[in-house]
């Protein structure tokens, strides 16, 4: 299964990368993501004032990334031929992106990856990331059991809708032609029937979603939005701070949890 993009989850915790660890685990932050070709690990300082943290900090990381030591996986490490490191600056600190050049390395980078996630989050919680210079919410659906896939979270939107290009991509039957009612206007869509579609650990089953070549998806960079026909399932709570979405059931006939 490959991952088309992003995931991202920002927890405050201890660092474990090279001396950083000598860092209190309160004066840093370290996050983790997915992305479509691997993932990677981002560390800030919290107080933008500590130059002195953040410079260390951006050696330390410097360094795992030629060491190829930033995921301490045996499985990765298995494959380190396969998967390449580039560490990157940011304003407060740095990241490190993980690219794997294969299925098995990108499965391995990003098995590695979710159990950093799973262990602090939980399976109720989400990560969320933001279209860019918003403070629009987007989360991480499985389609099929395909993706990651970005969705916006629009809780002011009727229906969810599905780009065209994924759903042809991934070859879900049309159904009908409907005509949806936007903001910018009537849309022409196709109803199609997901078997699948999974938002965490959640996964209503054989979900109906309108399928569309809806303009606002290519402009926010998303391949859909998760409308008030889905929500509606779920008790869904934002926590903007650590940029997770805490996602229950609510409806237990129509939902199945996925149990590891």
């Amino acid at each position: 299964m490959k991952a088309r993009f992003g995931i991202v989850v920002s927890v405050v915790t201890a660092l474990s990368i090279g001396s950083v660890n000598a860092q209190k685990p309160q004066t840093m932050s370290k996050r983790f993501f997915l992305e479509k070709d691997g993932g990677g690990i981002e560390v800030r300082v919290n107080d933008p004032k500590d130059t002195r943290a953040r410079d260390q900090l951006r050696q330390e990381l410097r360094q795992a990334a030629r060491d190829q030591s930033a995921l301490p996986s045996p499985a990765v490490q298995q494959h380190q031929k396969e998967i390449t490191y580039r560490f990157e600056q940011t304003d407060r600190g740095g990241r490190i992106r993980v690219t794997a050049k294969s299925d098995d390395a990108l499965r391995a980078v990003q098995d590695f990856l979710r159990s950093q996630i799973s262990d602090r989050l939980g399976s109720k919680a989400v990560p969320f990331t933001f279209v860019q210079n918003t403070s629009l919410v987007v989360v991480p659906v499985m389609v099929n059991e395909h993706g990651p896939y970005r969705f916006l979270l629009d809780t002011g939107a009727s229906n969810s809708i599905l780009s065209a290009t994924v759903a042809d991509s991934l070859k879900i039957p049309r159904g009908k032609a409907e005509t949806l009612l936007s903001a910018g206007g009537n849309l022409a869509v196709t109803l199609r029937t997901i078997d699948a579609l999974q938002v965490g650990d959640s996964t209503p089953t054989r979900t109906e979603i309108a399928v569309a070549n809806f303009r606002l998806l290519q402009t926010l960079h998303v391949d859909g939005i998760l409308g008030g026909d889905y929500l509606r399932r779920f008790k869904v709570s934002i926590d903007y701070d650590s940029q997770v979405v805490q996602i229950e059931p609510c409806c237990p006939e129509s939902i199945s949890l996925l149990v590891a």
